[in-house]
C-alpha cells in the first residue's frame, strides 16, 4: 500500500496533476519551492478559466485553512512543482506560535477577499497574490522582510560548522554554498544549493551540531522550521523520514563525517 502524503513536508507534483480542486474540503496549505502552478475557475456551466499563475515563494490555500470553507478555485501544476504542505493542525500550530505569521496571512487572505470581491461568491478564494509579491510589498515599507520567509544578504552565513542545530532550512530564492573544514584544517566546498532545496536536517536527525557551514552566494529567502515542527513531521511521515535520512547518509559521505549509528 502506498504510503499518503505527509501531514507536514515536501511533496511533488507532475505537470498537469490538480494539487487542490475546487469545492474540496481544505486539508492543507502549500508554499511552492520549485516549478510553477496555475490557479483555475471552473463553472458548472461554463469553460475553466486560469485567473492567476504562482511560482517560488508563492503560497496558496490559506483561505480555506482559516475560514474552514470549501476551495472556492483549483491549483493545477503547470510544471513539476515542488511543494512544502501542511495540514490544519500543522498550519494552525505554526500560526498560534507565530504572531507575525498569522498577521501576514491575515493580511493576505483579506487583500484577497477584496480583489475577489467582484467574482460570484462561489470563487471567493480565486485571486492569489503569491508570498514573494507580498513580501516585496513589505520590504518597500520596512527595514526587514516580513515572515515566515527568512532573509540573508550576500556572503552572510547562515549556518556554521560546529554549532548547535535548531532550524531546518528550504531555499524559496537564491543560491547557497555548503563547506566543511576537515580535521587537518583544510576547506572544502562540498556543494551548492538553490530554489527548492534543502539543509540543516543532518543535526537535527542525529542531535548533533553543524556538520558544515551554510553561506550566502546570493542574496536568499528561506523558510525555516524549527526543531519541535521537524520533530512531529519526522514521526507522522516515515516515508519522508527515510528519504531525509539518505540524503543526510549520502551528504555526510561528502564531508567525511561519520554515519549515525543505525546506519552503520
Amino acid at each position: 500500500m502506498a504510503e499518503q502524503k505527509p501531514r507536514f513536508g515536501p511533496e511533488h507534483f507532475a505537470a498537469g496533476e490538480f494539487i487542490i480542486r475546487q469545492g474540496d474540503e481544505p486539508d492543507k496549505f502549500y508554499i511552492i519551492t520549485r516549478g510553477q502552478v496555475e490557479v483555475v475557475l471552473q463553472p458548472a456551466d461554463g469553460l475553466d478559466e486560469v485567473i492567476d499563475q504562482l511560482g517560488p515563494g508563492d503560497y496558496f490555500g490559506e483561505v480555506g485553512m482559516v475560514r474552514r470553507s470549501r476551495r472556492m478555485a483549483s491549483v493545477r501544476a503547470l510544471t513539476n512543482v515542488d511543494v512544502m504542505g501542511m495540514d490544519y493542525q500543522t498550519f494552525m500550530n505554526w500560526m498560534e506560535s507565530a504572531p507575525e505569521v498569522a498577521d501576514e496571512i491575515d493580511a493576505v487572505i483579506e487583500e484577497r477577499l477584496l480583489n475577489a470581491s467582484e467574482i460570484p461568491d462561489q470563487f471567493t478564494e480565486a485571486e492569489p497574490k503569491g508570498m514573494l509579491a507580498y513580501l516585496e510589498k513589505a520590504e518597500t515599507e520596512s527595514d526587514t522582510a516580513v515572515p515566515p520567509s527568512l532573509f540573508f544578504a550576500k556572503d552572510t552565513v547562515i549556518v556554521r560548522q560546529g554549532d548547535p542545530s535548531d532550524t531546518f532550512y528550504v531555499i524559496i530564492e537564491g543560491f547557497v554554498t555548503v563547506s566543511h573544514v576537515r580535521a587537518d584544517g583544510r576547506e572544502q566546498t562540498i556543494t551548492h544549493l538553490t530554489t527548492g532545496d534543502y539543509f540543516g536536517e543532518i543535526g537535527l536527525l542525529d542531535s548533533s551540531p553543524r556538520i558544515a557551514t551554510v553561506t550566502a552566494l546570493t542574496d536568499v529567502k528561506l523558510l525555516g522550521f524549527d526543531r519541535a515542527t521537524f520533530a512531529t513531521w519526522m514521526h507522522k511521515s516515515p516515508g519522508s523520514q527515510d528519504e531525509l535520512r539518505r540524503e543526510a547518509s549520502r551528504r555526510r559521505k561528502d564531508t567525511g563525517t561519520l554515519a549515525m549509528p543505525d546506519e552503520l
